[in-house]
């Protein structure tokens, strides 16, 4: 670790701004040129039908402080070339899952929707794509209230984008954002993006109050889908175990916000957690779970369509992609 990095330091260096995390209104996606990319991808869970939508990406450029403050930049510079991957940026990806029983439809987070950026936020027009409409949806279970996971429940017309769905959150993470003063001083945020990112999940929360069921950690949502608390990236990050018959996916959410940064040392942080330690500590209990059990994977931040497995590699661990399939 760079000892003239410090934390506090890097506060002062990060610069980002509102733009750059997600914060501001999104720009008109129609301005954004299309990218070749899949929408969305179909695979099965059992008798479960599982659809993954690609939210769309965002590029994060400088790429330290705000990835991996602990690492010297050489330490790191060395764990993204030894994968291919350029060592002045690094590639976001965002994936929206829906879990399908046959039953009940469970919307497994919702993008960025109108908030920045405007490569990103297409869920609504990639469930169309795939056959889905928003009032179809039953359910809509949310890990956590940042930005590229909430931004998707209310549209731009200040209504709520999923009108005949029960929405769900740990009400730890509920408690945590709908207080007053949510502390935030651990993560790299400015002091204006605190009170924004705050104020935020604050407002929706509140606007959509009515409609949130608080459950605690192993709560079962819907039949086969159970929770589990993942805390440090937020007070109630949760990650959600899927089950039909004798076959099981774990939706990791943000336990790894990038494939090569956190599982090469699980070690190195994001500039949101808000406490980084607890979250490298949560990061590595559940990967060596996974990791030893064999057990199949999906995250909100892997590269589409982000289904694989973790594999225990030194100190640190390995994403595995799982090779493309038709249902």
């Amino acid at each position: 670790m760079d000892s003239n990095l410090s934390r506090r330091r890097a506060i002062g260096l990060l610069g980002l701004g509102a733009a750059a995390i997600g914060l501001e209104p999104r720009a008109d996606a129609a301005s954004v040129q299309e990218r070749s990319n899949p929408r969305y991808y179909r695979f099965s869970v059992g008798d479960f039908q599982l659809t993954v939508f690609n939210d769309g990406y965002k590029i994060f450029q400088p790429v330290q402080p705000f990835w991996a403050s602990e690492a010297s930049p050489d330490e790191l510079n060395s764990a993204l070339e030894a994968a291919f991957l350029p060592t002045d940026h690094v590639m976001g990806y965002y994936n929206v899952v829906l879990i399908d029983t046959g039953k009940d439809r469970l919307l497994c987070d919702t993008g960025f929707g109108k908030l920045l950026p405007a490569t990103a936020g297409h869920l609504v027009s990639q469930l169309a794509v795939a056959g889905y409409r928003p009032n179809q949806i039953t359910g809509v279970f949310l890990s956590h209230a940042h930005p590229d996971h909430m931004g998707g429940l209310i549209g731009t017309d200040n209504k709520p984008v999923f009108p005949t769905a029960q929405h769900f959150i740990n009400e730890i993470e509920w408690n945590f954002w709908t207080q007053k003063d949510p502390d935030l001083s651990k993560t790299l945020l400015s002091d204006q993006d605190k009170k924004t990112y705050a104020q935020r999940a604050r407002d929706t929360l509140l606007a959509l109050e009515s409609r949130f069921k608080k459950f605690q950690a192993g709560n079962q949502l819907i039949e086969g889908v159970t929770t589990e608390l993942a805390p440090g990236h937020t007070a109630g990050h949760t990650i959600l175990h899927i089950q039909s018959g004798h076959d099981e996916l774990v939706h990791i959410v943000d336990l790894a916000h990038n494939y090569i940064i956190m599982f090469h040392n699980p070690d190195w942080t994001i500039g949101v957690d808000s406490d980084p330690d607890q979250a490298a500590s949560t990061r590595k209990s559940i990967f060596e779970k996974l990791a030893a059990a064999r057990t199949r994977v999906i995250g909100f931040h892997l590269p589409f369509p982000a289904v694989g497995y973790i594999r225990k590699k030194g100190q640190g661990f390995e994403w595995v992609p799982e090779p493309w399939k038709q249902v």
